[in-house]
């Protein structure tokens, strides 16, 4: 099995952000959370309601900025321009493929593990097929 060597994790957290992605799709909170149109990368539209409503339950964490710590620590880089602003992707992280999740890893804890947004870097995700099964590709 490969979750031996995730510190006892039994569902690591970029599959339980999966999981919660499609629970907010399939039961009408995508205005809460979801992943945009195109399917490579998420945003958390009412930070308050995703604490009190959706948080628990899926996560142990009960506070936004521990949510955020993880999103860091996996790696994810937050959007800083254009329509999808303050969203997180992450190459391995797409929409309909949970199971590219498995080669996420965790970074250790030393120092600062948060990116710096960098405008020149970011990918102009419009520019790119949709990823099948997202609203985008389905239109």
């Amino acid at each position: 099995d490969n979750r031996r060597n995730r510190g006892g994790v039994t569902v690591p957290f970029p599959e339980k952000l999966h999981t919660m992605l499609e629970y907010a799709e399939k039961n009408g909170l995508t205005d809460v959370v979801s992943f945009f149109p195109h399917g490579r990368a998420f945003a958390i539209h009412k930070p308050l309601i995703f604490v009190s409503d959706i948080m628990p339950k899926f996560f142990k964490q009960s506070r936004f900025t521990s949510f955020q710590r993880q999103v860091n620590l996996y790696r994810f880089r937050r959007i800083s321009q254009g329509p999808d602003t303050g969203g997180y992707f992450h190459e391995l992280f797409l929409k309909g493929r949970p199971g590219l999740c498995i080669n996420m890893k965790r970074t250790k804890v030393k120092g600062s593990t948060k990116g710096k947004s960098n405008p020149e870097t970011e990918p102009n995700f419009y520019n790119m097929p949709p990823i099948l099964g997202s609203q985008a590709a389905a239109s």
